[in-house]
């Protein structure tokens, strides 16, 4: 029994009705091609980073450009001489009078590790800090003479100027994220060193975001930082954006990971006692319980709210952030034979697999079928364009116990489909089914199919799109478990319509 025969469709329901189509307007031609910009900087500009602030002036000129400004700082400040570095614009609500333009630099610190090549005698220097050194020692040493100096300076590293003999010690985020703070805490470093109590919150402990909005008050370049955490001293070290990726920053323990229906908490136990670990170490947790969160296909996100958002990603399929939603459960359940049974609950039906043996994949709709007008629309499109490959999506409004179809953005050829996820969608309804074709070629589940459909869900793909009767082929996918589903009991046929 084929597609049509079971839900009675005839090829005069597919019949696209014939549509008007505009033709799209071509881009006038410019006579002259525009001469590309750069960017000017109206002054007085107020630079601002940290230790490091200079108001520059020109009587001569009202703006300046980006390599006048950058050609500026640098004669300024010799600590920036040999450094790469680019400069934002700051929002700045309570300006101060003349000042017309605030900018932070993002300053790309190279640790330097070679101390072979130090030359000496050198200057290790911060701003207005120096400390001159005539004896060769290692870089060891010359740290802990510069913490002696300054203590918020503990676990620096050093980029090294060659041309100038300097060295100049910076810090790198390492802050557990969503750690709480006792009193008295400091932030800050050198010259700019603020020392908080319960006075100034209110509360008897207070968060990083709480103590960066603080501090960025008085030092606005400060608004996006991170910060360096030294804990004998409960001191926090300001450590500007600077462009970077945080796969490896701390993350307070125990700490909540929000996924597509569950809320998995990591505790210290299931992290070898461990008060912080990185996204990373979090990332392996979850992998245990959800097996299609492997290093290649994961990124994880830290919100600033304390929980961790794990981010799917796929070469053929784009990205899918999966958003919490109410109706999910998530069960590990034991059989008679100590075979290890994974259930997932959702609002619109059930899946299960067997973990231990990873077979016997099977859903259960518990929500009404999917409409058979939808199924018709599914054909209707794929057969607009018999020779291309396509995808659809079909998703659940919960509020509404109702399906959409939606056609993502996608990138179509003869022998392919790359489609963009839409966030926006997976945030707001819930993933259902994906669906792609094979244009004229046979419906099947190839190796590139297997490798990308890990998530938990209804996979189906159409193919023959060019014959009267297409084939199809249906299935149920747990974390790259499959079994197969029987097309009647997702779809509505003609006598249920």
């Amino acid at each position: 029994m084929d597609l049509f025969d079971i839900f009675g469709i005839t090829e005069e329901e597919l019949k696209d009705e014939k549509k008007a189509s505009a033709k799209p307007k071509k881009k006038e031609k410019k006579e002259k091609k525009e001469k590309k910009q750069g960017t000017n900087y109206k002054l007085p500009v107020s630079f601002c980073a940290g230790h490091l602030r200079q108001i520059f002036y020109d009587e001569a000129a009202g703006t300046w450009s980006e390599d006048t400004l950058k050609k500026n700082i640098r004669s300024t400040f010799r600590e920036l001489a040999g450094i790469f570095f680019k400069i934002s614009v700051m929002n700045v609500e309570e300006k101060e009078e003349g000042i017309e333009t605030y900018i932070r630099p993002e300053i790309m610190y190279k640790e330097f590790t070679n101390e072979d090549k130090l030359e000496f005698p050198l200057e290790v220097t911060a701003g207005t800090e120096s400390l001159w050194l005539d004896t060769k020692m290692s870089l060891d040493e010359i740290r802990a003479l510069w913490v002696e100096a300054h203590p918020e300076y503990d676990g620096c590293r050093f980029q090294y100027d060659e041309i100038q003999k300097l060295l100049i010690p910076f810090m790198e985020r390492n802050a557990p994220g969503g750690k709480k703070y006792t009193f008295p805490v400091t932030v800050g470093y050198l010259g700019i060193q603020e020392t908080y109590g319960e006075e100034d919150f209110g509360v008897s402990e207070v968060t990083e975001a709480e103590l960066q909005q603080k501090f960025a008050s008085h030092y606005p370049e400060f608004s996006e930082c991170g910060f360096a955490y030294i804990e004998e001293q409960n001191h926090l070290f300001p450590v500007m954006k600077s462009g970077q990726e945080e796969k490896d920053k701390s993350i307070a323990i125990p700490v909540e990971v929000r996924a597509s229906g569950f809320s998995l908490t990591i505790n210290p136990e299931d992290i070898q006692g461990k008060r912080s670990a990185t996204l990373e170490e979090i990332r392996e947790v979850l992998e245990g319980v959800y097996p299609e969160y492997t290093k290649d296909r994961t990124d994880m996100q830290y919100d600033q709210r304390h929980f961790v958002v794990p981010v799917l990603i796929s070469s053929r399929k784009g990205l899918e952030i999966r958003p919490l939603n109410p109706g999910w459960k998530h069960e590990i359940i034991e059989d008679e034979y100590q075979d290890k049974w994974r259930v997932e609950t959702t609002p619109f039906g059930v899946f299960r697999c067997n973990s231990s043996k990873k077979d016997q994949a099977a859903f259960q709709l518990s929500a009404h079928k999917i409409p058979r007008r939808i199924l018709e629309d599914v054909i209707r499109i794929f057969k607009k364009t018999p020779a291309l490959e396509h995808a659809l999506q079909i998703f659940y409004d919960n509020s509404k116990d109702s399906y959409i179809l939606f056609e993502p953005e996608q990138c179509v050829t003869r022998g392919s489909v790359k489609f963009k996820r839409d966030l926006q969608m997976e945030q707001k309804y819930i993933l259902v089914m994906d669906i792609h074709s094979h244009g004229m070629y046979s419906a099947f589940f190839s190796s590139v199919d297997n490798e990308d459909e890990k998530g938990i869900r209804l996979y189906m793909v159409f193919g023959n799109l060019d014959r009267h009767t297409p084939g199809y082929a249906l299935r149920v996918g747990v974390a790259g478990i499959f079994g197969e589903v029987a097309l009647e009991d997702i779809f509505e046929g003609r006598s249920e319509a």
